[in-house]
């Protein structure tokens, strides 16, 4: 399988499997590879197939693309090994089936110490181990009693071993932890059949290989010897889906040649797989060399009945997992929007000879946009809007923090916008963590003349209508906010005239995108603001946003939509057309 790997980076040792021929990278949450870095761009490059070769190309991004070090100016063929460098972020393109094996020795504790202890396993390759003394179909509930005895002793033994299947139903059903769910099979297999042996090995779930989970041994000592087991019963278990018993394998000239049957000394030996809905999770392996009697075609019906029961319990214990990851990620998201929803004023300031409106929907998976208006002690008005990196519960945090920083600096009248701006970042930048960082555009409005001073800190260029129909962008300031401490700032000073709007946007209206994947973009945006110019200011924030929705139509709103529009009372001096909306 082909993967594309980050190697370096706040999001080192991501991985993304190519499913398919084209992946596009960059920092929307649109991108089939989305990695937050600073000097990445929103759509930067992409991996795709061509002709039966893997080429990487630059969809003009502002820091570029590198292949092993050289510019990628031009589509480049790319091949397994390579390094994809797009803004910091390094990615190694390889193909994991070509690579050996990695070192998966985990740390200490719980389940990863039994994995610790199980290091030193190894699956012997064993070709002539022969025919099995007992074979059994697996994965099908029910079906490991029906081989039973006949008359009285026959009912009996049927009694115990669905008594047994009963008790081992109940211990598990109710055991959520896989870790201890497995270790529970284990030791429930042991003190029913008592073999000197159990080992439950379990399928990684991105690898596919059958790795070591659990252990248990009757003597002390087998704990610190290297155990060996036959990878050709285990694989014939696993291709088949049958429960195996072989028996006396140690007096058996079939077995002469089976090295791990004579180095252990086994005498009877199991194994069944652990098999749910066709899907083989695992098997249980069991040995015994000491036993008195042997395994039976009645011990491999009772441990492939425990294993069919394990199996189902297994599924529920990662299905409910996967619900517990997926309620926390909803609730985070909740709570993240919650917190967002919350900053945002309630009401709109009155600001005398202008009309004021906004919005602010947050997306289903992020939660850093925010707006806010602030009225400063000399009498003036402060319009921001801003987009926090990232997502979820520290995107919404990060913009609680920089929404208090924010109120707090705007009340010091003798403070410039540039030195408030300036000061709100050395305070983002000591507080931000994993790269994360803010833009913001800050606009102090003073109603008395009609002008505003602004810095934009790396937002979206707020826009104002003109009264000819033109467009006026504020597009002076600097660096995102928390990127590089004692940034410097520039400010300027703009007049808007009677019957002008301004317009602050973040990148979730232009970047909103249809099934086709085209984005709404800056022209759509400037064609209904041209066509809505003459009307109020919540009139034009409704066509914005109509418009959005209906290019959108059905596909997902993936970002953050986040509107402010200001529209200066009085007649134009050059009244627009009154056009219909498309």
């Amino acid at each position: 399988m082909l993967r594309l790997t980050l190697q370096t980076g706040a999001e080192a040792g991501k991985v993304h499997e190519i499913s398919s021929e084209r992946v596009t990278i960059g920092r929307s949450v649109n991108n089939d590879l989305q990695i937050i870095d600073r000097r990445m761009s929103r759509n930067h490059s992409e991996v795709f197939l061509e002709g039966g070769q893997w080429k990487v190309r630059d969809m003009g991004s502002k820091n570029g693309t590198l292949v092993n070090g050289a510019p990628c100016s031009v589509a480049v063929a790319v091949n397994v090994g390579d390094v994809i460098q797009v803004g910091d972020t390094e990615v190694l393109f390889h193909d994991e089936s070509l690579e050996s094996s990695v070192d998966k020795t985990p740390t200490p504790g719980g389940r990863s110490a039994r994995k610790k202890e199980a290091s030193s396993w190894k699956l012997v390759e064993e070709h002539q181990w022969g025919a099995t003394r007992g074979e059994l179909r697996a994965g099908v509930p029910g079906k490991a009693l029906l081989a039973m005895p006949d008359a009285e002793a026959g009912a009996r033994e049927m009694a115990r071993r669905l008594e047994i299947l009963y008790q081992v139903t109940e211990a598990i059903r109710s055991t959520f932890s896989l870790d201890d769910l497995l270790e529970e099979i284990v030791q429930i297999i042991c003190e029913v059949i008592k073999p000197d042996r159990a080992y439950l090995l379990f399928r990684d779930q991105e690898s596919g290989e059958l790795t070591p989970e659990v252990i248990k041994t009757r003597k002390e000592e087998d704990d610190e010897k290297e155990v060996k087991i036959s990878r050709s019963i285990i694989e014939r278990c696993t291709k088949e889906g049958v429960s195996l018993l072989v028996s006396d394998a140690a007096q058996d000239d079939r077995f002469a040649e089976s090295e791990s049957v004579i180095m252990n000394r086994i005498r009877t030996a199991m194994v069944a797989p652990l098999i749910y809905k066709g899907e083989t999770m695992g098997v249980v392996y069991i040995d015994t060399n000491t036993r008195m009697v042997p395994f039976t075609q009645g011990d491999l019906e009772l441990l492939t009945g425990i294993t069919n029961q394990a199996a189902l319990a297994i599924s529920n214990a990662r299905l409910h997992s996967q619900l517990v990851e997926q309620h926390k990620l909803a609730r985070e998201m909740e709570i993240a929007r919650t917190i967002q929803m919350n900053l945002l004023p309630k009401v709109y300031p009155e600001i005398e000879g202008f009309q004021v409106s906004a919005m602010s929907l947050p997306a289903k998976h992020v939660g850093g946009d925010y707006y806010d208006f602030l009225e400063m002690p000399d009498g003036r008005t402060v319009l921001a809007i801003a987009d926090v990196s990232g997502k979820g519960v520290p995107a919404a945090i990060l913009t609680a923090t920089t929404r208090s920083y924010l109120q707090s600096e705007t009340q010091h009248s003798s403070a410039s916008v540039v030195d408030t701006v300036a000061r709100i970042n050395e305070m983002v930048f000591r507080d931000v963590t994993n790269e994360m960082y803010v833009t913001m555009a800050y606009v102090c409005l003073d109603h008395r003349t009609g002008e505003i001073e602004y810095v934009n800190a790396g937002h979206c260029y707020p826009i104002i209508v003109r009264s000819s129909g033109e467009f006026a962008f504020l597009d002076k300031g600097g660096l995102f906010l928390g990127v590089v401490p004692k940034t410097e700032y520039e400010s300027e000073r703009v007049a808007i005239y009677q019957g002008e709007v301004l317009v602050l946007a973040t990148d979730g209206v232009t970047d909103i995108q249809n099934r086709r994947g085209e984005q709404f973009g800056t022209e759509r945006l400037h064609s209904v603001l041209r066509k809505s110019a003459h009307l109020g200011a919540e009139a034009i924030r409704n066509a914005i946003y109509q418009e959005c929705v209906k290019h959108r139509g059905d596909a997902d709103q993936f970002d953050d939509f986040t509107l402010i529009v200001v529209k200066r009372d009085g007649a134009s001096d050059h009244l627009l057309e009154d056009l219909e909306l498309d």
